[in-house]
């Protein structure tokens, strides 16, 4: 078996002696103390010898231990120890040696002083003013603790080791000076840090990438305090980078290296740490980097290395930092995304956006919704509501589908953006209500299970709703419409003038050949009342409608039938087709009631589209109906349909009931099939 001696204590140390580890490379892992070996994952791969060490002792392991390959993976300021490990090789039989460096970081350092060691730093101190940040850890806190009014102003910051703590409270800091605790800090945490302590000072060392050095200088910068830099020193024999030395290892022991790999959980992270579930919160402890929004990250450990990213643009050229610097060991990483991961979250987004990437690899985990919290606090069930989104929802697409909820159903719950959102809400019931005489309860959660308030509101204090806070509405209808299922109003439900009007039972299997779908958008070319148009737009919220209508008294008929029955998904078009389509959205089912003389040029404007639509064109006259037979004809449409309609309605006369026929009509469906 092969065997690798690494003197670590670092964050490259750690990584490399896991990762060959886990291609089955026994590692000997020297630290200086008991705390560096609570930091590796346990393997059978791995012996830790815990201990400071001078040249002899190191001579007498590489004796005991005969390594095939030994690392020096220690700290860039750990001089002594690198002069030793030099010193112990040069008396010991030749065995290929790598020395690791860090990685350099390229920062702007505009807030930054430099000092060649710790002790011109200290002196330098001694001149300034305010609470002092220190990050240098623990070994050289005597340097900066000999001046009383230095000591005074230091709050430490170092690793939870009892060698650490010991030598805090030996050179006099106080346990309010003291904070214990392991990174890699982020750019947040570490602001967290400077302003919780109010420090005017932070005191680093130059420790490159893994030291979180431009972590620090950023957070400094956000603050708007001073850096105070220890120059790293120059080191006498040059090293690689982690990867380089890596590659060389694995090309020595004849390792095929892996391929890198990263785990991604998008985790549901419900309305805040409170609600969070115990899988939620195991991933994100054994995760190597966390994702998410600042609010959500707030309630992370300190400790754990996270950025504030939630979209992918931002978050996979982090994953793939973390793959090619650190190839050999398999990664995790945790994206934390408000409510649950199945309900208006950006996940499926995400997922898909990731799984297109090699090496990644992606887990959902579910979350409490807002829904499911709101409707648990009024003590209200949520299985028969309507539920969407207006959170970053054009309102084209979520005011017809809150509409038909708020009409039809008794209970509406809306996750929205912000008090513009329940403003614009509370308008909408105010119409209903008023237009309707609809009767509605009004329940708004704000910031639930962090400093939450739920408020009973009525439609005057919804209209004028102005809290701050995420906010989800919860409406209850007292006496909703039954939604009727299919076409076929009566002719006496809608406004009627002398303007040409499509008759029920005409209606009613037009729209039937139509076969309208799901988020359909419908073209009701010459509209004439809007009755067709009308009929579309209350099939289902999803379905966009266009009335195209040129006549300017039919127009007005349109707007009167459109708000008679609160239509937000039918839209009148003032113009005469096929000019009035040029910059409508692409259909997919198109109704013709009257073509104004242009039945052939309207068919060449929807052939051009090159999409697939369905056709439905009405003709009364014996000349429509040959014009039309001549299309068919010209242009050969697919699954052509062609229904003469006879319709008799009794009326009454007297104590008698005659049949009164109607004009035969002629309904001819067809389909337009397009390139795409």
């Amino acid at each position: 078996m092969k065997k690798v001696i690494i003197f670590g204590g670092t964050t490259e140390g750690k990584v490399l002696a896991e990762a060959l580890a886990g291609q089955q490379v026994f590692c000997v892992y020297c630290v200086a103390t008991d705390y560096g070996k609570q930091q590796l994952e346990e393997s059978a791969y791995i012996e830790v010898h815990s201990g400071r060490m001078e040249g002899a002792e190191m001579r007498l392991l590489f004796q005991k231990e005969k390594p095939d390959v030994i690392v020096d993976a220690t700290h860039p300021y750990a001089q002594i120890v690198k002069r030793e490990i030099e010193d112990a090789l040069n008396s010991y039989m030749e065995v290929p040696f790598f020395r690791v460096s860090r990685d350099e970081e390229t920062i702007p350092y505009s807030n930054c002083k430099f000092f060649d060691s710790s002790l011109d730093c200290a002196k330098a101190l001694e001149h300034t003013e305010g609470k002092i940040l220190l990050t240098t850890g623990s070994k050289e806190l005597s340097v900066f603790c000999c001046n009383e009014s230095v000591r005074e102003r230091i709050v430490a910051r170092v690793i939870p080791g009892e060698e650490s703590l010991r030598l805090c409270t030996e050179n006099g800091l106080k346990g309010s000076q003291i904070i214990a605790m392991q990174g890699p800090f982020s750019v947040e945490m570490n602001l967290a840090f400077l302003k919780e302590t109010d420090a005017k000072i932070l005191v680093m060392k130059e420790g490159g990438k893994s030291g979180g050095e431009a972590e620090r200088i950023e957070a400094a910068q956000k603050a708007n305090i001073c850096c105070y830099i220890i120059r790293r020193p120059k080191e006498t024999s040059l090293g690689d980078s982690l990867s380089n030395v890596t590659k060389e290892i694995q090309n020595l022991f004849g390792i095929r290296p892996n391929k890198p790999r990263i785990d991604v959980t998008l985790a549901g992270f419900g309305m805040g740490y409170g609600s969070v579930t115990e899988e939620v919160k195991e991933s994100i402890r054994k995760a190597d980097v966390v994702f998410g929004a600042e609010r959500l990250l707030a309630a992370v450990d300190r400790e754990k290395e996270a950025y504030p990213y939630y979209l992918a643009k931002d978050i996979l050229p982090k994953l793939h930092e973390l793959m090619e610097n650190e190839s050999l060991r398999e990664k995790s990483a945790v994206v934390l995304l408000s409510g649950d991961t199945g309900f208006f979250s950006g996940a499926k987004k995400l997922k898909e956006a990731m799984e297109k990437e090699e090496g990644v690899f992606v887990t959902i985990l579910p979350g409490v919704s807002s829904v499911s919290a709101m409707a648990a606090k009024i003590g209200e069930s949520w299985e028969n509501a309507g539920i969407l989104s207006t959170h970053g929802i054009k309102e084209e697409d979520w005011i017809p589908k809150f509409i038909s909820f708020a009409t039809y159903k008794e209970k509406v719950f809306a996750i929205t953006s912000g008090s513009k959102d329940i403003r614009k809400i509370g308008e909408l019931l105010k119409e209903l209500a008023t237009e309707q005489g609809f009767e509605f309860s009004i329940t708004v959660g704000i910031n639930l299970y962090e400093d939450e308030r739920i408020l009973n509101l009525n439609l005057e204090q919804c209209r004028n709703f102005n809290e701050d806070g995420l906010c989800i509405i919860f409406v209850k209808n007292h006496s909703p419409k039954e939604r009727r299922l299919t076409p076929g109003l009566c002719d006496e439900a809608f406004e009627r003038t002398q303007v040409p009007m499509s008759k029920e039972e005409v209606r009613s299997l037009s729209i039937c050949k139509l076969g309208i779908t799901e988020n359909a958008v419908c073209y009701d070319i010459g509209s004439g009342s809007g009755s067709v148009a009308v009929e579309l737009g209350l099939l289902n919220p999803g379905v966009k409608v266009y009335a195209i209508e040129y006549q300017r008294e039919a127009c007005e008929l349109i707007k009167q039938n459109i708000k008679k029955f609160g239509l937000k998904n039918v839209f009148l078009v003032e113009g005469k087709a096929p000019d009035a389509l040029a910059n409508l959205p692409v259909p997919t089912h198109v109704f013709i009631g009257g073509s104004g003389g242009n039945l052939r040029e309207i068919l060449e404007t929807l052939i051009k589209l090159k999409t697939n639509l369905r056709v439905v064109m009405n003709a009364v006259t014996l000349e429509t109906v040959a014009l039309t037979q001549e299309l068919m004809r010209d242009f050969n449409f697919s699954d052509v349909d062609v229904v003469q309609l006879n319709v008799s309605k009794a009326k009454q006369a007297g104590s008698y009931h005659l049949m009164q026929g109607q004009n035969p009509v002629y309904i001819t469906a067809f389909s337009i099939f397009g390139d795409k």
